[in-house]
């Protein structure tokens, strides 16, 4: 996992008038590191339909899907991973039903503290993909954020990964603009992005697609300029 974690946030979107899959069409053309769908507010069928109409998009792009929280309809989209923080399903539940229903998920964590982040690091290693760690900047995504990071902070907690686990991906999440991409990429994995990917106000919609791939080519290139997609290849 190396670049852009791009996020379909549908909150977002609505706010711009904006179809999910289609967004994460246009998010595919930079063939990120990863896709997750966030889907705080839309009940779990219109969540599930949502993943499944995602899904192949993905797969053709190949380029891995999450679902954020929902290991349940993770499995029953058939994506790739799912994505939990600290008050979900804990992650050896999400294996436990992952087994169960006869799939593998791969699963990465959310952790804000540096007790939190140490906890994680003491379950199985088959059983995290990657850890989260964030928010490394202020960030508008989430109405009680966490205390701010910062890049001295997460230069320190990758420092404690490679420690204890080296070569588990580490995930910066945050307020990461394309500004301070060039900063978070040598200190991260990948980085989760939300806000940096979404389009101006008021754009008609294949412009404003046109201007998401855009910003999801530039944000790779700043994050893993050795993996980052050639202009002008697509998955529209």
């Amino acid at each position: 996992m190396r670049g852009l974690y791009a996020i379909v946030d549908t909150d977002s979107l609505a706010r711009r008038g904006l179809d999910p899959a289609a967004f994460a069409e246009a998010v595919l053309d930079a063939r990120p590191a990863a896709l997750q769908l966030r889907d705080k507010r839309g009940g779990t069928a219109g969540t599930l339909s949502l993943l499944r109409a995602i899904q192949p998009l993905a797969a053709r792009a190949g380029v891995p899907l999450f679902a954020n929280d929902r290991a349940d309809l993770a499995v029953l989209a058939r994506c790739d991973g799912v994505h939990v923080g600290q008050d979900d399903l804990a992650v050896p539940a999400v294996h436990t039903l992952a087994r169960r229903a006869g799939v593998t998920l791969r699963v990465g964590l959310s952790t804000h503290t540096r007790a939190q982040l140490e906890a994680a690091l003491q379950g199985p290693p088959e059983h995290l993909d990657y850890v989260a760690i964030g928010p490394i900047f202020t960030t508008s995504s989430k109405e009680r954020p966490d205390a701010e990071v910062g890049l001295e902070g997460l230069a320190s907690l990758r420092a404690m990964v490679e420690r204890a686990r080296p070569g588990l991906p580490v995930v910066a999440i945050g307020g990461i603009s394309l500004e301070r991409a060039r900063d978070v990429g040598p200190l991260c994995s990948a980085a989760a992005i939300i806000a940096a990917l979404l389009p101006e106000q008021g754009a008609p919609t294949s412009r404003a697609l046109d201007e998401v791939s855009a910003r999801a080519r530039a944000l790779q290139e700043a994050l893993a300029p050795a993996a980052a997609a050639p202009a002008g290849g697509g998955a529209r």
